[in-house]
Formats: structure tokens, C-alpha cells, sequence
């Protein structure tokens, strides 16, 4: 039975129910006959207690219609007999039947509810684990991993109300259990592809500070995915808007005279390379020339600081050079930065910090350069004092220790100081400060401040950064650091500085051994311990738990260039390789459809290096497979497949033509000096007559050595043999020059075939006149279909014969054949030999009819 049809019962026996004690005409029962209907009641209710319960029947997945309808009618039976007692028997049965009777008719509607609530639960869970099993991770998976979690956060309540806790756990077993374990699986999945999502948003809005924090977000979930196939498409999503997501200048502004501020949305290379974005050889400012360049520490804002001063409402251009590399060594782009803005400059110059150094000096630091014939006044402890000249423009002016004695500063007190006077570098309306008024400490003691962990953070899979808050006396694994696994000690395979020799940022590498052989990642606990600043002080001993994540991701390709410097092909990868040459049999090179054999040398940090000295100039088809190269990590990660595409170039001088009329009516050929591009030399748009473009039904043919075209133009294009302008531009060489424009005059034959234009009976003779003078080069009938009254006539029925005007023809009949009574049509033939001056023969095809 069905629970609707149960509902059905239920409902029908309620209502009898209610009829029977309404209806004062029921036969009252015997109380024999109610205590047999109450023991009945009695016995289906406790069938039914164990047809809910774990203990009895209950398997957490069948419903048990049978004991509740029985129960049920059976409860209905007892009440409608119970209720014709007097009250003071009814209450006595009426207690047995809810305490053994109704209360399990209840719980079994529990019990049911929990399974219906279970099975809608189940629907969603096998939508999710479909997908999950399909290895699909999309937004119809994402949809279904929410739409499971509503879905047993919604029904959990129903589930819950079951009775008996075995028969309740057995139920959430069944149900709830069961779907968390597959949307616990999928949790990371789902969580990757929403962060890579919201990045894609954020880089379409050209936030691109949040879409690398979703990225950071992606890359950290990435190692919990554990379906293989779909943590590679979430890689492989997440490496390709990596490499979407390109360097890019977010913004160029300056907001003082001196200094203009370049905004980029990733970590810079720092130095004065050649891929620098330190390296002032890589910037320009339109009537400016650049003092020096530098980076900030995250590496995104590089100051571009000049000789000269902007002027006020002046427009300049700031160039960056493509060149400019990330510190993952990709390139800024494919073309130059360039940016223009107007200066403006309102903003008054104030005074940033007022500090004491090691020597006693006291150092006041501003906002931004001042002039250095600037009024500028400084009081310290209401008098006024001397500091330095402002021969040149600065930042820090300095009141030395010898003027602060003067006025009797005591070390460890703090004092007033008033500031005024500086003014910026713009041009004849400068800004000048506001008057500033503090306190600072006078401080000039030896250091007796403990250094610091500044930060701790883990760089890659075997490689922990730790930065201090000034410069160590030494730093060492054996005395300073404390790395544990489980209780194993980690000994680091080596220690070097990376703050260029001044030991306050250190590069921590630890052995591949860290991971065991089924280890993605692994839970580290470090101690960075007595460290010691270079005046001896000791730093509070420092402790973190980190987490190291194995380097499973691919190096991906970034870019290909080539350097005609070293006549070198050059395949750029996301990250370092492993040193070595490629797999040759994995990497196939074409040129004009055809593979050829590159020779490699060793691979070069993140570079693929291709030998191009014996390589013709031109365009070279790569296509890389995967696991032509692996990079340097632990588990050394294959490549991931691609194809690109390189020119190589070191021909720069642009091709040239000649044109020579060429035997043959309506025919030039373009000469060219060198070998030139099939496509270019070959596009009718690049070759013009006069100021027309030759029609675009020319054929044009390049010659097997590439340097000669012979164009064919259409008939008709050319009316009179006379001299014309021919001009070609648009052609390249193999080497991806283009040529300049020329213009040459050459004579070109006509190309206009004679036409029929009419015909005539005159007198006994028919009459043709044709569109300009002709030869008729025989009198044999191959140059007409004579039609006279539909019969075809034969050879010897007419002759062609010339007329005194050139531009005429005569029919004459011959043998009884009259063409004065006649219809007549005339049929020129392809087989003609009347021709015009220039050769060029009749038009074959014109049909005209003479009426009778």
C-alpha cells in the first residue's frame, strides 16, 4: 500500500471516528468486546514498535506500510468501541491505547518522514557523485555540491526526530552520513574551481590584487583534491589563467614633481638587469631624464625618479619596454607600456617621522622631496637648530648630535619639535608644508632592542623564507633553527642570505626527504631560536607550524622569442627546468609545412634553448609534447603540451621589385631582389594600375625560386597598348620584411578581345561589322555557326571574305543560297581565327539574329 493511499485510510478512519461519537444512535460496545479491540490495537501497536526499531525488522530504508495501516485501523477500531463507554471506563483504555498504540503510530511517522527526507537527500548525493564519477568539475557540479549541502541541512531536522538512538543513527547512517561523504569529497574540488572563478571575474574587472589572492586561494586547496583527473582539468584551468592573467601596468601617476609611481599587478624583477624593472635603460619619460628606479618591497611599485621636475598641467608620456620581466621571468608583454598623463601637484609636503640613529643624529623624514631653497625652520625643545644644507633637493634632513648637545637633549626623554617652511619641487608654484608640531624620543644609545621574526613564510615545496627585523650576527641550522616532522628532526640541506649580504632575509632548503613517498604535503614545526642582532642582542625564540605542499603543478610555456644576438630560439617556462637538454622526439619543429631537426642546447633556468645559427630566416611551427622537459621540483613535473609559433629574423632589408611587360597580351612580371612570402606576393590587393587595385580575378604565379610573379590580368582589363603606371607594396620577404612602396611605367599589350556587334543582310551578302579593325587569318568556316531558316549551313554553301572598311566582314552564299527571304542567326565560334591588331581573337559566343 501506497502512503498516499495510507494518508487516505488514515483520514477516512479519523472521520468515522468523529461520526461514530457524534451519532448518539451507535450500539454502545460490550467492555468484552472493547478489551478484545484494545488487545488487538495492543498487538498491532507492538508489531509496529519493532518495525521502527534496529533491534526488530528496521533496515533504515523500508518503509513499514503493512504494521501502520494495520495499526492504525486497528487503533481506529478500539477508539470508536472505547468512546461508547461511560467516562469513567473510557479513560482507562483511552491511556492504554496512546501509551501502546498511538505513540508508535507517531514514531512510525517519523520513521517514514526520516526516509522520504533520506531519499530526497539520496536524489542530490548521486547527482554530485555522478559528476564526481564522470571526473567533471564545472558548474553543474558546483551547483550540485550546494544544492546537497542545502539539501541535508534542510532535511536533517527529519532525520533527527527518529526514535531510538541505534535506529536514528542508523537512519543518518543511511542518509545524511553517506552524502557528506560524497560532498566531503568534493569540497576542495569545489572550492578551487570557485576561487579560479572568482578570479577570472576579478581579472575581467582588472582587479587583479584580488584575483591573485583568489589564485593563492586555488593553488592552497589544490594538493586536498584527491580525483586525479579532475585535479588536473582544475590544474590545468588554474595554469591557463596563470598564464591569461599577464604582467600588466596597473597605473602610472606622480603625485610629487620628482618621483612618478609605476603600479604593476605582479612581483617585479628587482636589479639593474637586462629584464630588470630597476634597469633604467627600461623606462623613458617623454622631455625627462630618469635618475635612478626602484622597486618597493612587494616588488609591484617601482619609483621612477628624475633630474628635472614635471611641470603643472604638462602632459608626459612614461614608456616601459616590453622587456621588463616578473620574478617568475615572464615578460611585461608583447609591446611596449606606454601611459600619458597630465601632471598636478596640490598636495602640501609633510613630515613623515622623527627618528634618532645610532650616531645621535636626529633624522626628520618628509613625505616627499623638498627644495633645497626651502625656508625650512626647525625648534627642538623651543630652540631653533641647524641641520644640514639643502644644497639639493631631499627626503630626510638631519640635526646632528653635536647642535642637539648644544641645546642639552638628554638620551631616553622625549622633546618637542616644530617643523616649517619646506616646500616641494613644483615648478614655480611650490606647496609648502603646514607647520608640524610633535614629540619624539632622543634615543641615541647603542641598540639594546632584541631583533625580531619579521615573517616566516614557505616559499615552495622544500624552500621556507624567514625575514628579521634588522641585521643578524649570524644565522645557522645548527645553533638558530629547530625543523621537526612527527618528532624527526629536519636537518636543511643548506642556509644562504638573500638580503644581499646583510643577513636579515635568509632562503631556508630543505631535502626532498621531508616527503615520504605517498606525502602531497606535509606539517612541519619550526623554531627559530637564539639569533642574535649584530650589537649581541637576543631574540625571543620564534615558533610556527607551517604546512609544504608538493610542487605537482607543470611547468607552463610562456612565451617564445628569438635572439638574433645569439641567433638563438628561446622557449620561456613558468618556472626553472631541469638542467639538460629536451626530448628531442618530443618536440617537432616545421618550416613551410616541412619538420626539420633543431638542434638543442642545454636548457637555460626556464628556458628551452633552440641552436638557430643553420635556421633560414622565417616562420617555425614547435609543438612541444608532454614530458619534453621537466622542471627542478621534487617530483619533477613534466611540461604540459603546446604549440607556438616564432619568426626568426635577421635579414632587415626590405625586398625590391622591377616590372617587365612579359610576351603575352594583358602580362607583367614582378621581379623581386630575394626570395619573398607566397602569400604576400601572390595578393592581387598588392599590385595596382594606376590608382586601381588589379582586378581581383588576375592570376598571379610565383615562380619555383619565390622571386618572380608573373601576373596574368583579365581580358578586357586592358583597352589600348599603351604605357602604365604599375605599382606594388605589401610584399614581404621570408624574414617578415615588407617592402616600400614602388611605382614603375611599363608598356602593356591590350588584352581586349574584338567583339561581334552586329549583322546585316546587304544586298545578296550579309554584312558583319565587329568592335574594332580585324584579320581574318583564313576563309575556312571555323569562325561562325550559320543558321539560315534553323537548318546549320554546310562549308560550301557560304564563304567569309574581307570588306573595304577593316572593321567588316562578308558573308557570301554560295550554291543556291539566298539570305534575303531568311531568318537568320549567326553564331560566333571558339574555334575562330579572326584576331585584332593585338593578336587577341574574336569573343567567341555572340549570337546575332537577322530577321526575315
Amino acid at each position: 500500500m501506497t502512503k498516499k493511499k495510507a494518508i487516505k485510510i488514515a483520514s477516512a478512519s479519523a472521520i468515522a471516528a468523529s461520526a461514530f461519537v457524534a451519532t448518539s444512535s451507535i450500539e454502545a460496545a460490550s467492555v468484552s468486546e472493547v478489551e478484545k479491540l484494545v488487545k488487538e490495537a495492543k498487538d498491532a501497536g507492538t508489531i509496529l514498535k519493532w518495525a521502527i526499531s534496529i533491534e526488530g525488522k528496521a533496515d533504515g530504508t523500508t518503509r513499514p506500510w503493512a504494521a501502520y495501516n494495520a495499526a492504525k485501523t486497528a487503533y481506529d477500531k478500539a477508539v470508536k468501541a472505547v468512546n461508547t463507554l461511560p467516562a469513567s471506563q473510557k479513560n482507562r483504555y483511552m491511556t492504554e491505547l496512546d501509551e501502546h498504540v498511538k505513540l508508535h503510530i507517531n514514531r512510525t511517522m517519523y520513521y517514514i518522514d526520516a526516509i522520504t527526507a533520506g531519499e530526497k537527500i539520496r536524489a542530490k548525493q548521486q547527482v554530485l557523485a555522478n559528476q564526481i564519477n564522470k571526473n567533471l568539475i564545472n558548474d553543474d557540479t558546483e551547483m550540485a555540491y550546494h544544492e546537497l549541502s542545502r539539501e541535508i541541512r534542510k532535511q536533517a531536522i527529519l532525520l533527527d526526530r527518529v526514535y531510538g538512538k541505534s535506529t536514528r543513527d542508523l537512519i543518518r547512517s543511511n542518509y545524511k552520513q553517506a552524502a557528506e561523504r560524497v560532498r566531503d569529497s568534493a569540497i576542495y574540488a569545489v572550492t578551487v574551481k570557485i576561487k579560479i572563478d572568482l578570479a577570472q571575474k576579478a581579472i575581467a574587472a582588472n582587479d587583479f590584487a584580488n584575483a591573485e589572492k583568489h589564485l593563492e586561494s586555488a593553488r592552497f586547496y589544490l594538493p586536498y583534491v584527491d580525483n586525479p583527473v579532475i585535479k588536473k582539468t582544475l590544474t590545468d584551468r588554474l595554469n591557463s589563467i596563470g598564464s591569461n592573467f599577464t604582467p600588466k601596468v596597473g597605473k602610472v601617476s606622480a603625485s610629487e614633481p620628482k618621483r612618478i609611481k609605476v603600479d604593476f599587478n605582479k612581483a617585479m624583477l628587482s636589479g639593474n638587469g637586462a629584464n630588470g624593472a630597476e634597469n633604467i635603460a627600461n623606462y623613458s619619460v617623454s622631455g625627462r631624464s630618469i635618475k635612478s628606479i626602484k622597486l618597493s618591497d612587494t616588488k609591484k611599485t617601482a619609483i621612477i625618479e628624475l633630474y628635472e621636475p614635471l611641470y603643472t598641467n604638462s602632459a608626459y608620456t612614461v614608456t616601459l619596454k616590453k622587456n621588463i620581466q616578473t620574478t617568475n621571468y615572464e615578460p611585461l608583454g608583447m609591446e611596449n607600456y606606454i601611459s600619458s598623463f597630465t601632471f598636478s601637484d596640490t598636495i602640501k609636503p609633510t613630515v613623515s617621522a622623527v627618528t634618532t640613529n645610532l650616531n645621535g643624529n636626529v633624522e626628520i623624514t618628509f613625505s616627499e622631496l623638498i627644495n633645497g631653497n626651502s625656508p625650512l625652520n626647525v625648534s627642538i625643545n623651543g630652540k631653533a637648530v641647524t641641520f644640514n644644507s639643502l644644497s639639493n633637493e631631499t627626503d630626510k634632513v638631519v640635526v646632528p648630535k653635536s647642535e642637539l648637545e648644544k641645546i642639552g637633549l638628554q638620551k631616553g626623554k622625549y622633546y618637542s619639535i616644530v617643523v616649517s617652511g619646506a616646500r616641494d619641487l613644483v615648478v614655480s608654484t611650490p606647496n609648502t608644508m603646514n607647520t608640524y608640531s610633535s614629540n619624539f624620543l632622543y634615543n641615541p644609545a647603542a641598540d639594546t632592542i632584541a631583533p625580531t621574526v619579521s615573517s616566516l613564510q614557505v616559499k615552495d615545496e622544500k624552500t621556507i623564507t624567514i625575514e628579521f627585523s634588522e641585521a643578524l650576527a649570524d644565522f645557522n641550522a645548527l645553533s638558530h633553527l629547530a625543523i621537526t616532522k612527527n618528532n624527526s628532526t629536519i636537518r636543511p640541506a643548506f642556509i644562504r642570505d638573500i638580503s644581499d649580504g646583510r643577513k636579515t632575509k635568509f632562503e631556508i632548503e630543505l631535502p626532498a626527504t621531508i616527503y615520504s613517498q605517498n606525502d602531497i604535503s606535509v606539517y612541519l614545526y619550526i623554531q627559530v631560536k637564539s639569533f642574535k642582532d649584530l650589537d649581541g642582542n637576543t631574540g625571543r625564540t620564534y615558533e610556527r607550524s607551517v604546512t609544504m605542499t608538493k610542487d605537482l603543478t607543470p611547468p607552463r610555456f610562456v612565451s617564445a622569442q628569438f635572439d638574433k644576438n645569439t641567433n638563438e630560439i628561446r622557449l620561456t617556462f613558468s618556472k626553472p627546468l631541469k638542467a639538460g637538454t629536451p626530448s628531442a622526439d618530443k618536440i617537432t619543429v616545421s618550416y613551410k609545412g616541412s619538420t626539420i631537426t633543431p638542434t638543442f642546447k642545454s636548457n637555460r633556468e626556464n628556458q628551452i634553448i633552440i641552436d638557430a645559427s643553420k635556421l633560414k630566416d622565417g616562420t617555425y611551427n614547435i609543438s612541444v609534447s608532454e614530458g619534453a622537459v621537466k622542471d627542478r621540483s621534487i617530483s619533477e613535473n613534466n611540461n604540459s603540451a603546446f604549440t607556438t609559433s616564432i619568426t626568426k629574423k635577421l635579414d632587415s632589408e626590405k625586398p625590391k621589385v622591377t616590372f617587365s611587360e612579359k610576351a603575352g597580351n594583358g602580362i607583367f612580371t614582378a621581379e623581386f631582389n630575394e626570395e619573398v612570402d607566397a602569400g604576400t606576393a601572390t595578393l592581387y590587393s598588392n599590385y595596382f594600375i594606376g590608382n586601381s587595385a588589379i582586378p581581383s580575378n588576375s592570376t598571379l604565379t610565383l615562380s619555383p625560386d619565390q622571386r618572380e610573379v608573373t601576373i596574368t590580368l583579365p581580358e578586357g582589363t586592358i583597352k589600348t597598348t599603351t604605357k602604365y603606371s604599375i605599382t606594388a607594396k605589401g610584399v614581404k620577404d621570408l624574414s617578415d620584411n615588407t617592402m616600400d612602396t614602388f611605382t614603375n611605367t611599363i608598356e602593356l599589350t591590350e588584352n581586349t578581345q574584338p567583339l561581334l556587334e552586329k549583322a546585316a543582310v546587304d544586298n545578296e551578302d550579309i554584312k558583319l561589322t565587329f568592335s574594332e579593325n580585324i584579320f581574318l587569318f583564313d576563309v575556312n568556316q571555323t569562325n561562325f555557326d550559320i543558321t539560315v531558316n534553323n537548318e546549320k549551313l554546310k562549308t560550301d554553301q557560304y564563304k567569309v571574305q574581307g570588306s573595304s572598311n577593316q572593321n567588316e566582314l562578308l558573308i557570301i552564299p554560295q550554291n543556291g543560297t539566298t539570305f534575303t527571304t531568311a531568318n537568320i542567326e549567326i553564331l560566333t565560334r571558339e574555334t575562330a581565327a579572326i584576331k585584332d591588331n593585338a593578336n587577341n581573337t574574336l569573343k567567341a559566343g555572340t549570337k546575332i539574329t537577322i530577321g526575315k
